[in-house]
């Protein structure tokens, strides 16, 4: 009769260590797919927020800047001793937008003096963020391209996060960039250790990116977007009918303020008229 001998302490350690990576790796999958959904649902709400409130908040932005290039007209008008037509006003506000532009060249050109080695460390900001955006991109994409995908369903969110990854990239998003490298970065467990103290490594590992990974989807799920969605697509119309409402109030107070600084130029310049009108009645 064959008698077999128990299985090591060793072993059966490493039994619980590999069943427990499974949970663990099952618990990222989740996670990440949790993740990816969350971050679809924001963008289509951001989408949709965009096409409703958009337009209104683009023509109040128009509005309140000719509301201040009026003003400043207006400012120009009461320093003057003369009435002045529209061409002359925007001349001389072209002269003092020159003035001041020069001013900041200035300042900004002793600065550079000051530090010139910075400046010459440092290089190029923006040409730094698209190579790290490039970087990132190439990346992620050898992570998460569809074509790496084990089935049709991990091909599915492989897909959307691709979606995902190429809306920040055109976005110039290096955040969302990183954050998406940190979820999907995690070492292949196809190569697991034999070792049982890399194993306990590997455990541990998966432990803190699990961690992680909760809370990422926490914060996305407690983020002003994540909040409106959690209410319901009622919630939701309801919200943007309160915006709309808002920002159309918004919108005919600029138009009446536009209004409002209109009729005080005209007024300016009947004053600055008849002043002189009775000046050139004085010398004649």
């Amino acid at each position: 009769m064959e008698h077999r001998l128990p299985a090591t302490v060793t072993e059966l350690e490493r039994v619980e260590l590999e069943l427990e990576l499974l949970r663990r790796n099952a618990t990222l999958a989740q996670l990440r797919q949790a993740i990816t959904q969350a971050e679809l649902e924001q963008q289509a709400l951001r989408r949709r927020l965009e096409e409703r409130l958009g337009p209104l908040h683009r023509e109040i932005e128009l509005l309140k800047a000719e509301v201040s290039a009026l003003e400043a007209r207006l400012r120009r008008l009461l320093r003057a001793s003369r009435p002045l037509t529209d061409a002359e006003l925007e001349a001389q506000a072209t002269q003092e937008h020159a003035e001041e532009a020069a001013w900041r060249a200035g300042f900004r050109a002793q600065q550079n003096a000051r530090e010139p080695m910075q400046g010459r460390l440092l290089g190029s900001p923006n040409g730094h963020d698209e190579l790290l955006l490039r970087r990132l991109y190439r990346a992620l994409a050898r992570l998460i391209h569809p074509d790496l995908a084990q089935d049709g369903h991990d091909r599915a969110q492989r897909e959307a996060m691709m979606r995902i990854v190429n809306q920040a990239r055109e976005a110039g998003d290096l955040d969302q960039l990183r954050r998406l490298l940190a979820i999907w970065a995690g070492d292949d467990d196809r190569d697991r250790p034999y070792d049982i103290e890399a194993l306990r490594s590997r455990v541990a590992q998966r432990g803190v990116e699990c961690t992680e990974l909760r809370q990422q989807l926490h914060r996305l799920r407690r983020s002003d977007l994540g909040v409106l969605l959690a209410r319901g697509d009622e919630e939701i119309e309801h919200y943007l009918r309160e915006r709309e409402a808002a920002l159309r109030r918004e919108l005919a107070m600029q138009r009446l303020r536009r209004r409002r600084v209109l009729r005080l130029i005209e007024e300016r310049r009947l004053e600055l008229s008849r002043r002189a009108g009775t000046e050139s009645e004085r010398q004649s």
